[in-house]
């Protein structure tokens, strides 16, 4: 699998193009890694950097599977130095069973196809701005000359189903809009075809909302449409109502009523009144020569216990969400689920922990017992993350010490999700990993389900 770095071309800042002889190059790919025979780095200033390596095919294929997600170093074997870290941006085939890789330094991009944006009155840079955020570019690295960053009042206009309005309604600072109202609010300045997708709904919420730019008012807009939603929601299916002094008939399990944001936004800035009308559903290309490179055994695991039908589920419902909530709440049930059957190495018989109770608390008053009591009924017990490892040990999966540190990036957001507390917002780029990486754990687990199967 071994092969020899034959030449090395390297452009830098200047432009200038050198050849060098660095020996043996190494690329690692999470926790695999490959010598490699010739790349190509191309640094420039101002601009993205970006580098191509090459492989044979069959060293390549060797590694088994390669999480395209995941970050990739370039290493000097010779020099012991670290030549260039990136990510993949494509995989091609070559001539001569020859593999060539792509990949750039520095970047953050969230793959998201934009369904459809109707933007009148938006400023240039602002339109830049917004649409750069929408692709993933951290906010930290856009620099755009002329942006006006200033505070903005701006009203959102926002789809649901789930109850007919006959007539308006305000909530506190909601408005709640039936289709004649909503008609008479929508800006003369888009054209009428455009409003299709928005205005397929049984009613509207509006109200008003601050933010510097059209982006950033697109998701304080939408955390705010779905608490108010799922308030609304409860309310209505637990509450009464009453019009005009009298009730209205209802039966608690008919009006199972679920108000349901639609896929669309309108926001309107009210001092120029700029619109910014977007399509919110997901969009993907089918992918049609993509096949597995992995052979599970898809009867084995179907057949293996509902412990492991559970973290399929759960990683099912989150593998394609960028809500850093839905994915790291997923991301510890899979964990725990995965841990469940690991025993610790130590375990203390029932009557082992009975004469253990008694002796420890022989000399205590009965307030003292209680939790030294319930200290020793944890004695079998094990922490989570031991447990886990555990679990990665019997699934032959190594982690690198950037995934370990991906994963107690999100256990202290789980933490702080479970005590109240608003977490620190991981980037787009480390929620994209971190489903990668759970995509690896949940691939070796399925391995061993096989190789369990083909064993016994």
């Amino acid at each position: 699998m071994t092969a020899i770095l034959e030449k090395v071309e390297e452009t830098r800042p200047n432009g200038l193009l050198q050849n060098q002889s660095m020996g043996e190059i190494e690329v690692i790919f999470g926790s695999v890694s490959l010598l490699c025979r010739e790349y190509k780095i191309t640094d420039k200033i101002n601009d993205v950097s970006v580098a191509t390596v090459r492989f044979n095919k069959s060293d390549f294929l060797g590694l088994g599977a390669i999480s395209y997600l995941d970050d990739v170093v370039i290493n000097s074997v010779s020099r012991k130095t670290r030549v260039f870290a990136g990510n993949i941006v494509s995989i091609q085939d070559e001539p001569n069973n020859q593999v060539l890789i792509s990949l750039v330094r520095g970047v953050e991009l969230s793959e998201i196809g934009i369904r459809a944006l109707t933007a009148t009155g938006v400023e240039h840079q602002e339109m830049f701005y917004s649409m750069a955020r929408l692709a993933g570019f951290p906010k930290d690295k856009l620099f755009i000359h002329g942006l006006n960053s200033s505070d903005k009042e701006m009203v959102a206009f926002i789809p649901f189903k789930g109850l007919l309005i006959e007539e308006d309604e305000t909530v506190g600072d909601i408005q709640i809009l039936n289709p004649k109202s909503i008609r008479d609010k929508l800006p003369k300045t888009v054209e009428s075809e455009r409003w299709n997708g928005f205005l397929d709904a049984d009613g509207w919420i509006s109200f008003h909302c601050t933010a510097p730019h059209f982006i950033e008012a697109e998701n304080i807009a939408i955390e705010k449409a779905d608490v108010f939603l799922s308030a609304y929601s409860g309310i209505l299916q637990y509450g009464y109502s009453l019009f005009d002094g009298d009730f209205i008939e209802w039966e608690r399990t008919r009006e199972a009523i679920n108000l349901t944001r639609q896929d669309h936004i309108l926001l309107v800035a009210l001092a120029n009144d700029a619109a910014w009308l977007r399509d919110l559903s997901p969009y993907k290309p089918t992918q049609t020569k993509l096949r597995p490179t992995i052979s599970i055994d898809i009867e084995a695991v179907m057949s293996a216990s509902e412990n492991f039908y559970l973290p399929l589920l759960i990683w099912n419902r989150f593998r394609d969400s960028e809500d850093y909530y839905v994915v790291t709440i997923g991301l510890w049930q899979i964990i725990e689920l995965l841990s469940s059957g690991i025993k610790s190495p130590v375990e203390f018989t029932k009557e082992q922990l009975s004469d253990l109770s008694s002796r420890a608390v022989a000399n205590l008053s009965e307030e003292e017992k209680p939790p030294i009591l319930a200290a020793i009924k944890r004695l079998n017990e094990r922490p989570v993350t031991e447990k886990f490892d555990k679990h990665l040990e019997n699934i032959k999966l190594v982690l690198s010490k950037e995934d370990r540190e991906l994963l107690k990036k999100f256990r202290e957001i789980r933490n702080k999700i479970e005590h109240g507390t608003k977490p620190n917002e991981p980037s787009m780029q480390e929620i994209k990993r971190v489903r990668a990486l759970t995509n690896r754990i949940i691939l070796a687990s399925l391995k061993q389900v096989n190789a369990k199967t083909q064993g016994s």
